[in-house]
């Protein structure tokens, strides 16, 4: 699940597309850590939206092996329903999607319009002339997958109620994760998933579908539903 063999390709192409504001430094996690403090307290409450230091935070991300045991629960599930239609959710710069692409897998990647996005359309357009997959969050409401996923998204939600209905209103499957709230996942004072209540979320999505399948990975609990919500 990598969509190069090396993540200096990825920082390659990163290095590419930011041109001469490309910060080989930030290749570095802890001194990431540093400038993503510094960048939250100068953007918030609009980090996600301006931010340029997440375009390496979610580079880290992708190659940390961190999300292994949530693709391969994804993968092993729709194998066996015969499901290839995807839709990312919260897709970032858009890794995940393009190693699924290279899997034969047809993905799609929806997120907020921020620099990430921007990034994902350069980086698939210029590594595969496919300029067609990486939408907005709003434009999930006109599509209907077989399948969406998010990984670490929700705590990340300004309305987890609302981003809950339009996942399940997206897809006839929808795969989630539930990760530990740790407050010590900070950028400074701020916590970085204050939605991330477990009981509360559950019985959001409890509402809009059924449970069939639940998965682990330490402390990380990975669910599936089935949707009850009609497009």
């Amino acid at each position: 699940m990598r969509a190069y063999p090396d993540i200096e390709i990825a920082w390659q192409r990163l290095a590419t597309y930011l041109g001469a504001q490309f910060r080989r430094d930030l290749a570095d996690f802890d001194a990431l850590r540093v400038f993503l403090d510094r960048e939250w307290d100068c953007l918030t409450p609009n980090f996600y939206d301006h931010s340029i230091g997440y375009l390496y935070d979610l580079t880290h991300f992708h190659y940390m092996g961190i999300k292994e045991t949530f693709f391969r629960f994804l993968l092993g599930f729709a194998n066996e329903a015969g499901i290839t239609d995807f839709a990312d959710v919260g897709c970032g710069v858009a890794l995940d999607v393009q190693a699924l692409l290279a899997r034969g897998y047809d993905v799609h990647g929806y997120d907020l319009d921020n620099p990430c996005l921007d990034y994902a359309r350069w980086r698939l357009g210029r590594d595969l002339a496919d300029f067609g997959r990486i939408h907005t969050l709003d434009q999930l409401v006109d599509r209907r997958h077989q399948l969406a996923y998010a990984v670490d998204v929700l705590g990340h939600a300004d309305d987890p109620p609302r981003l809950i209905r339009m996942i399940f209103a997206s897809a006839d499957y929808v795969c989630l994760n539930l990760t530990p709230h740790d407050r010590r996942h900070r950028h400074g004072s701020a916590d970085l998933h204050p939605s991330l209540d477990h009981q509360t979320v559950l019985e959001d999505l409890a509402k809009h579908g059924d449970l069939i399948r639940l998965g682990a990975q330490d402390a990380n609990v990975i669910t599936l539903w089935r949707s009850a919500v009609q497009h």
